[in-house]
């Protein structure tokens, strides 16, 4: 019996020591910021390579959405991607922009270019470095790689049964057709005016200028801030005095970043790209707390 009730107490220390942490952090928290203030800015990065907006979507949805949040700022460091995931973010601030009425900065260190541009273009404000490289505001297809003459030479055979004149235009072992490329360069150019004329309307460039600013063109943070392509030449600090600027923010209300989670190791290991409440690792968990309170709680008050 006594040897029962040690384990129940010592269960009940390690309850108090896992929860009693982030307790007493909340509580100073609580008590800190009744002393001073502080205004939420919400901060999303947009990083590496574009092939998915999930996630940058979600937390757009989620700060622009949240009353306490004020303004938020994209930390960009993108060379672009997928234009079809560029232009999903870049309509999703749109969208939200016009419905919740919040400013969005976007804060550039190295890179904003292509599909990054495109996202960055959407917001109110962009701020860069004097030596960021900016632009490429342009389409490409870049996974047309001509096999078929490699092949040759081993004297593979490659045969590919299609419908449609058109299908096999991006088959890697088969050489594209003048009439195939012709209408692959249809596809783009239209892509690229889609871009071209989202550029000139939401940074208020003519049109008649676009052969200075666009054609797939890169510009570093000086050049860009001439074209017209960014706001401010400037870093954090530049972009804290335009977001209080704009959201209306005293001077003396300290700021504070309200950040997407970082994946843990383990997290990464479980879930996909993103993780979320259906992803392998929250799952996971669900059914550790699960065993815990069927199995292993039981068992402490049964004994």
């Amino acid at each position: 019996m006594k040897f029962s009730e040690s384990l129940k107490t010592l269960f009940f220390m390690l309850i108090l020591l896992q929860f009693a942490p982030p307790l007493i952090k909340n509580l100073q928290k609580q008590y800190k910021n009744l002393i001073q203030p502080k205004v939420q800015i919400g901060l999303i990065p947009v990083k590496g390579i574009l092939y998915n907006a999930d996630s940058i979507n979600k937390y757009l949805n989620k700060y622009f959405k949240d009353q306490n949040i004020k303004a938020i700022l994209l930390k960009m460091d993108c060379a672009g991607g997928a234009s079809g995931t560029a232009q999903s973010i870049f309509q999703e601030i749109q969208s939200l922009k016009k419905k919740y009425k919040k400013p969005i900065i976007t804060l550039v260190e190295n890179i904003c270019a292509s599909g990054g541009y495109y996202i960055a273009c959407a917001t109110d404000h962009i701020i860069t470095s004097p030596s960021a490289i900016i632009g490429s505001i342009g389409a490409s297809f870049q996974y047309l790689f001509q096999l078929q003459e490699f092949i040759e030479q081993f004297k593979i055979k490659y045969k590919s049964v299609t419908a449609g004149t058109y299908k096999s235009t991006t088959d890697p072992f088969v050489n594209m057709t003048p009439e195939q490329e012709k209408q692959l360069k249809m596809v783009l150019d239209d892509t690229y005016n889609q871009f071209v004329l989202d550029v000139s309307k939401n940074r208020r460039l003519p049109l008649k200028t676009k052969d200075a600013w666009a054609q797939g063109k890169l510009f570093n943070g000086n050049q860009a801030l001439t074209l017209g392509l960014v706001d401010k030449i400037g870093s954090p600090f530049m972009a804290k005095e335009v977001i209080r600027d704009k959201a209306q923010i005293e001077i003396e209300k300290e700021i504070e970043w309200v950040k997407p989670p970082t994946r843990t190791v383990l997290a990464q290991l479980f879930s996909g790209p993103q993780d979320d409440e259906n992803s392998m690792f929250c799952l996971a968990r669900q059914k550790l707390f699960a065993f815990v309170e069927q199995s292993v709680i039981p068992y402490f008050f049964n004994t």
